[in-house]
């Protein structure tokens, strides 16, 4: 599955009031957990119901696709959005004074970013609708607690937070909005590296490394060269490959996948010399994982997904999910000398049916399922090409 990379806007954050209704100290709700991918839901001036993805990278509250809201963006404020990937500026105007709900949470009067036009199709890649991103405009009001398992949020006031004696304790940076943690990167030649790395619950990669950001990062000698994420400048190309290990205050991850991108140009656009990268959703979905903005602490326990490998698709299929029902499945790319690459799978083919089971009634993260299971599992799939059906069939191999 293709990593999704939301990047970070270079706006200035906008008010913000979200409080917890009811006076109370805290709150409880459930989200989805997709792609490593935190969607929930929200109600946009007491009457739109919506998805958004929580991402602790963007620093504006961002509505992606205007479709349902329908405001009236002739009387708004413009503004060029710059942002890692992005060859151009991007356009869209600043919307206010919108009353923004989550479960048990209100914001009012809030100011949000509205795209002129849907650039991430989030949708597609997800498989249900989306319709924006919620960022530091949330995070900076409460602490945050993500219980990746359960699927549940808890956001407490921040005066009367208490910490259980189960959590670590990690030191944060505050960074334009954006938290950042220290760690320690061992790389495939041996070479050790101390690398600043973002925070980025909306990215579902484990960790990426900005090649240009340090002339000692070695991209391993076997990688795979694909698209390892989409964002506003649309796809992101660059390597797949393995580092020996990421130490984060204690706890440590050995054979970790690893995203390798030139030519980002965030630790640019943020300014931050001793930027490397970032942390994403497949490492942060090992721990429950709590966020403290105010006093700039991050703290972990250990789930049962702890101990899990760090897996990637082995088939070498990419896939967007289509359709009002969203029950389509298109591959929109493949990896050269891959399994389904040789088989004969083509960029274009519809999915119908995986080893005889029609896929009318999965997820496209059910889908990708079949491709990350074990090396040597044979898959048979029937395709749709050109109004006709083809079965093609392979066995699934590591490739990275």
């Amino acid at each position: 599955m293709v990593t999704l990379a939301l990047f970070s806007l270079n706006l200035s954050a906008q008010y913000s009031s979200f409080t917890i209704d009811n006076q109370s100290n805290r709150k409880c709700f459930n989200f989805e957990l997709i792609n490593n991918l935190i969607v929930v839901p929200v109600v946009i001036n007491d009457s739109i119901q919506a998805n958004f993805i929580l991402d602790t990278g963007v620093r504006s509250t961002i509505l992606t696709d205007n479709t349902q809201t329908n405001f009236d963006l002739s009387t708004c404020r413009p503004v060029q959005i710059i942002g890692a990937g992005i060859m151009n500026e991007v356009e869209a105007f600043v919307v206010p004074n919108i009353r923004f709900t989550l479960p048990g949470i209100t914001a009012d009067r809030l100011s949000i970013v509205v795209l002129k036009e849907d650039y991430l199709h989030l949708q597609n890649h997800l498989g249900i609708e989306i319709n924006g991103i919620l960022g530091y405009d949330f995070f900076s009001q409460f602490v945050v607690k993500i219980d990746y398992e359960g699927k549940i949020i808890t956001v407490f006031n921040p005066d009367n937070f208490r910490l259980r004696k189960s959590y670590s304790q990690e030191n944060i940076s505050i960074i334009q909005g954006r938290p950042y943690i220290d760690t320690r990167v061992t790389l495939q030649n041996g070479s050790k590296l101390n690398a600043k790395l973002l925070i980025d619950t909306g990215a579902s990669h484990a960790i990426m490394l900005e090649t240009d950001s340090d002339s000692t990062i070695y991209v391993p000698d076997k990688h795979i060269e694909t698209i390892v994420g989409w964002g506003l400048g649309g796809e992101l190309t660059g390597e797949l490959g393995r580092i020996d290990s990421l130490n984060i205050k204690g706890y440590s991850f050995e054979n970790v996948l690893c995203t390798f991108v030139s030519d980002y140009g965030q630790h640019i656009i943020d300014k931050i010399p001793d930027r490397k990268g970032s942390v994403g959703g497949e490492l942060l979905a090992k721990f429950t994982t709590i966020i403290d903005y105010k006093n700039k602490k991050l703290y972990l326990r250990k789930n049962t997904r702890f101990k899990s490998d760090f897996v990637y698709n082995m088939s070498g299929i990419d896939l967007i999910a289509i359709g009002n029902d969203f029950k389509l499945f298109k591959v929109i790319h493949l990896i050269k000398g891959s399994p389904a690459d040789i088989a004969g799978v083509q960029i274009g083919d519809m999915i119908l049916a995986i080893n005889g089971q029609m896929i009318t009634e999965m997820t496209i993260q059910e889908v990708n399922g079949f491709f990350r299971t074990k090396p040597k599992n044979r898959v048979s799939l029937l395709i749709l090409r050109d109004q006709s059906l083809v079965k093609l069939s392979f066995k699934l191999a590591k490739l990275v």
